[in-house]
């Protein structure tokens, strides 16, 4: 099969990879859109160095196969990225997307969505609703982790909020915010995604507001010398959630932390039933994000347009999956 892979920190993409079987309690999938997010650029410079296979995690896809499961064959899903085992330690006190065993998808010992098949545990899949398009359904793991933020947010942290990072995670978490009543103000450098966001009702601003003080401040830049910048902005005891990982180590004066006794919280995956209904119900459109749809056979292509600053979403697509044409979305 056609596979976009990363060995030996090279990205190749090879039309031989061996394509998967399913194995009793596994589901073979045909995918039909999958997304280009900031982790698989970050594992191609580097970070959690090590792993070797197919990238991608953010996916739509068909089932194909699915022994001892057959009434999922058909169906259009979305998958869960941590895979558990349910004995360790980890699994026995609920942290499930930490299970000491857990591989997870395109990035730890598990072949990505990056390819024309993928294999998934069926505990891991979410049907799509019939009226969310392919276009919408492969933003639910980027989406879910939006949600993770407001999930994460202490209850007695307050309703003042900032998002640090008008990229494409940035934008999901304010557009989530916005969804679920409060009014948050994004911030970023650059005036095409600001205006993005300015369009679907959110504040902005090109820098952060001086005199101002926040109740949450959430970090989406993936510059680990943004999260200085906004321990000032914080009020005391606010709450900071990370939610960017970088491939580059950084220095960072803690002492405010201590000063202020602010809480700095780490945030990673979130809840797939919350984004699928958000999109379900209209809450939540992520299409105005996608920069570029490719088919997997330009994903070289693709990833030299998501690196490039002023990207959004790009997306790659199985060809004959939906109507999107094969080349640039918005320009």
């Amino acid at each position: 099969m056609l596979a976009l892979v990363l060995k030996a920190g090279q990205l190749t993409l090879q039309t031989d990879y061996p394509c998967p079987t399913p194995a009793a309690g596994e589901a073979l999938l045909r995918m039909r859109y999958a997304g280009i997010c900031g982790t698989d650029l970050a594992l191609t410079a580097g970070y959690k160095g090590g792993f070797e296979g197919v990238l991608g995690h953010e996916y739509v896809a068909e089932v194909v196969e699915a022994p001892g499961h057959e009434d999922w064959i058909g169906r259009r899903v979305v998958g869960e990225i941590n895979t558990y085992c349910g004995e360790c330690d980890h699994c026995r006190r609920g942290l499930l997307t930490h299970c000491q065993r857990r591989r997870v998808l395109g990035i730890i010992d598990w072949d990505g969505a990056f390819a024309d098949y993928l294999l998934s545990p069926i505990y891991l899949l979410h049907p799509v609703p019939d009226n969310v398009p392919d276009e919408m359904a492969v933003f639910v793991e980027p989406l879910a982790a939006a949600y993770a933020a407001l999930r994460d947010v202490p209850p007695d942290a307050g309703d003042r909020v900032i998002v640090l990072g008008d990229g494409r995670l940035g934008q999901l978490i304010a557009r989530v915010f916005q969804a679920e009543g409060y009014h948050p103000l994004l911030v970023g450098r650059h005036s095409h995604k600001l205006a993005l966001a300015a369009d679907a009702g959110i504040r902005v601003a090109a820098e952060l507001p001086a005199g101002q003080e926040f109740d949450i401040a959430v970090d989406a830049t993936g510059n680990p010398q943004a999260i200085a910048q906004l321990f000032g902005i914080l009020r005391p005891r606010g709450a900071l959630i990370l939610k960017t990982t970088s491939a580059f180590p950084s220095e960072i004066d803690l002492s405010p932390v201590v000063v202020n006794e602010l809480r700095i919280i780490g945030s990673r995956c979130g809840p797939f039933p919350r984004a699928i209904q958000a999109l379900a119900q209209g809450l939540v459109d992520p299409r105005p994000l996608i920069t570029a749809v490719y088919p997997l056979e330009r994903a070289l292509e693709a990833f030299d347009h998501a690196r490039q600053r002023q990207s959004l979403k790009i997306l790659l697509r199985k060809l004959g999956s939906g109507n999107a044409d094969d080349a640039d979305r918005n320009g």
